[in-house]
């Protein structure tokens, strides 16, 4: 289902959370066991808040203590107890991210929801397969105003019919490799004869291991130099094992976690950090205790962060020219630093204000791909159109990826600038944004065309006027989505589809 538009030319459309709330709250009432799937933990927070909102307004009052959130980040034993009062029956709905989707049996359900597109195809069926395992189910999709989710709402046939993608993972990867080495010396004491599993990077990991400390000499082998179950520690959705705690200042109690990679992001000061159906405000981040204080907070709004990326060219690995530019794979080093925060209104998602903030920036070496636009392609365009135009291009681009590489727009970066010190010129910067790359953005370097194709078609079928969150609006751009130019960004890709 999409839901109905506010006004055609704005692209503005009812919220998807809102109407999922709506679809939770009468399977409810009807004693239908549900599941709801969404991507964003805030988003499965308000999901839960607008259920209980919507099953006051029914008189059903009763049944607000059988809806329950499920996220990454609760303790372990919040998550048993969520899981064992809905095998048990004691929950009628969980409101969940894909930490439900995979490997735990959760029993039997009668109706999955899946609340925007989650990234994949393979993920989407993954998360329908929940419901309707031994009697007839209910699956239902609820698009968002995101852009693949309008995406496949004008095109319903290769959204159902299309094949599960391209599973993508650079096991190779130093920050991926690592942690295996180190979960497989627990298990047999690691040799140079195990090059044959590892490949021949394997001596240069071993040694950088040593050094570090994660491994010992032991016999003629290697073995982790901690004791205890190596592989617990190792995240399966992130290359970052570390995390923050999360402690309310009035108990004292650790509420929760956070993986230090999005914590600048997630818990800076200030921020509206929400948790099991309650939210909280960040009073202070304490990076070197790896703890975030915050307390409990109960007015209705919710935190954006604003944020500053630079990139370096470290390495160029491979380079074409190609649609009329010089487009270039390799190695980047990306530097974040979030520098300030806007306060949204929960009720209309306008902004109220934004706060200014100095913290430290974040470093990672990473892959991506890059290209360079000659100055006779944007020649006509003043400055300000320039960068909307660039920059819009950036988001639609980022957009579509996910329709070639198993990933979702939150694995990738972007940056554009109108000229960069490296090239020169005008380019614009997709990455993976996980340390060491996974080889996302080599998938979209070999099929740029395709990437090029599928993003000037998001974006010149999109009926609003001057863009929105279905074509080139990103929920993940740390410059707040400002400036952004639709026309300027149709007018440079179809001068480069037109280039070949």
């Amino acid at each position: 289902g999409d839901p109905p538009l506010g006004t055609p030319t704005s692209g503005s459309r009812r919220s998807a959370l809102a109407e999922a709330a709506d679809l939770v709250a009468e399977r409810v009432s009807q004693d239908i066991r549900t599941i709801c799937f969404l991507r964003s933990r805030r988003g499965i927070e308000l999901i839960r808040k607008f259920t209980i909102e919507n099953l006051e307004r029914r008189g059903r009052k009763d049944l607000a203590g059988k809806v329950s959130p499920y996220r990454a980040g609760y303790t372990p034993q919040q998550r048993r107890k969520i899981e064992s009062d809905l095998v048990e029956g004691r929950l009628l709905a969980v409101i969940s991210t894909d930490a439900l989707e995979l490997g735990i049996d959760i029993g039997e359900l009668d109706a999955a929801v899946c609340v925007t597109f989650p990234g994949t195809v393979a993920g989407l069926r993954q998360m329908w397969g929940r419901a309707g395992r031994t009697r007839p189910g209910l699956a239902v999709y609820i698009a968002g105003q995101d852009a693949l989710d309008q995406y496949f709402c004008r095109h319903p046939d290769e959204f159902l019919d299309r094949p599960v993608e391209a599973a993508i993972l650079d096991h190779n990867s130093p920050e991926i490799a690592a942690q295996h080495v180190v979960a497989a010396a627990f298990e047999l004491p690691v040799t140079g004869e195990d090059e044959a599993f590892f490949g021949p990077g394997l001596a240069g990991l071993t040694e950088s291991l040593l050094a570090q400390g994660k491994l010992r000499k032991a016999g003629s082998g290697l073995v982790p130099h901690r004791p205890g179950f190596v592989a617990a520690d190792i995240s399966l959705r992130s290359s970052s094992a570390k995390s923050v705690a999360v402690v309310d200042r009035d108990s004292g109690e650790i509420i929760g976690t956070v993986e230090t990679g999005r914590a600048f992001t997630t818990l800076h000061p200030g921020a509206v950090y929400m948790h099991l159906g309650a939210s909280y405000e960040v009073e202070q981040l304490d990076m070197d205790n790896g703890q975030a204080l915050v307390r409990t907070f109960d007015d209705e709004w919710y935190t954006r962060p604003k944020m500053e990326t630079d990139i370096h060219i470290e390495r160029v690995i491979e380079s074409k020219f190609t649609h009329g530019i010089q487009l270039s794979f390799g190695e980047v080093s990306v530097s974040d630093q979030v520098i300030g925060f806007q306060r949204i209104s929960t009720e209309d998602q306008e902004a109220i204000d934004l706060i200014d903030l100095e913290l430290p920036e974040q470093e990672f070496r990473t892959q991506g791909l890059w290209y360079t636009v000659p100055q006779e392609m944007t020649a006509s365009l003043p400055l300000n159109a320039l960068l909307g135009a660039l920059h819009a291009t950036e988001h639609s681009q980022i957009a579509v990826l996910p329709l070639i590489a198993m990933c979702d727009r939150w694995d990738i970066g972007g940056l554009s600038t109108n000229i960069h010190s490296q090239t020169g010129e005008a380019t614009i910067f997709i990455y993976d944004g996980h340390p060491g790359g996974i080889g996302i953005t080599r998938r979209g370097y070999e099929m740029f065309g395709q990437l090029l194709g599928d993003a000037l078609g998001l974006v010149s079928e999109c009926p609003c006027d001057s863009g929105c969150p279905s074509c080139v609006q990103s929920p993940k751009c740390g410059n707040l989505n400002e400036p952004l130019f639709k026309q300027g960004a149709i007018d440079l890709m179809q001068t480069l589809a037109d280039s070949r």
